[in-house]
């Protein structure tokens, strides 16, 4: 269970369709209500409006919030929560074998550390500028972000290949990819992460619009659902919910390639 436009959802899905496992599992996508800040079915699922509904029924016996993304099982119509963690996610879709006809790509794990460093300083680090309470905490997570961009560059051009680490695609790749998609569009704008441009960035780029291209990804990417939902929903940083004027992402993935 995923929404559109949540990054941590995003990596999830990412496996889903490099993996090509929509025979193994299914996707079902739920909307934000930002009236009652809680996620829910676009139409009822198994008798369930809402996620929150879904997790009272299951057997998550500890529930703080009812969270996405959400991999769980049935068993006799009873829900069972297998994980709502994504990275216990990603480890755990990753594993299962396609019985596509279809050839996938195999996506290999990397350094811990580093995962560590896109996970906190990246992926967590765009949150850390646009929700900083004060001007130093914002600098610090803006310092912490773009040290982590260069050093994600520095190792893309030391490597050899299309990938953060040559020729394999790992699960780094994986989780830099949502935030750095949504980065023009969002981040820069919304989430003042504007310290250094991305163009700046020639390897990220690069990197970037090959990932874009591979089979499928693209149908990943909702730029629209984005915009409506950070520029409408995060009031604290919009509170007049004007949505700028951006181009698609279509267009700015046209552009880098040029």
């Amino acid at each position: 269970m995923l929404g559109k436009s949540c990054p941590w959802c995003h990596r999830t899905l990412l496996i889903h369709k490099i993996k090509n496992l929509s025979n193994e599992v299914k996707v079902v996508f739920l909307k934000a209500d930002v009236e009652h800040g809680e996620w829910i079915f676009n139409k009822n699922f198994k008798g369930f409006k809402r996620l929150s509904e879904l997790y009272k029924k299951s057997n998550k016996k500890i529930i703080f919030r009812a969270t996405l993304p959400l991999l769980i099982g049935f068993d006799n119509d009873k829900a069972n929560i297998l994980s709502n963690e994504s990275s216990q996610i990603v480890i755990l879709l990753n594993s299962i074998k396609s019985e596509s006809k279809y050839q996938t790509l195999n996506i290999q794990d990397c350094n811990q550390k580093f995962l560590k460093l896109i996970h906190n300083n990246i992926n967590d680090g765009v949150y850390q500028c646009g929700f900083a309470r004060n001007q130093s905490s914002y600098e610090k997570a803006s310092k912490n972000l773009f040290s982590a961009l260069n050093e994600v560059q520095n190792i893309m051009s030391r490597n050899e290949g299309d990938w953060i680490f040559g020729e394999e695609l790992t699960f780094a790749d994986i989780y830099l990819f949502p935030t750095l998609i949504r980065w023009e569009l969002i981040y820069s704008k919304l989430f003042k992460c504007t310290e250094q441009e991305l163009l700046d960035f020639e390897k990220i780029i690069e990197w970037r619009l090959k990932f874009f291209k591979l089979t499928d990804v693209a149908e990943t990417c909702f730029d629209s659902e984005w915009k409506t939902d950070y520029y409408k929903a995060i009031f604290p940083l919009n509170p007049s919910q004007i949505t700028p004027i951006l181009p698609s992402l279509k267009e700015i993935m046209q552009s880098n390639a040029i």
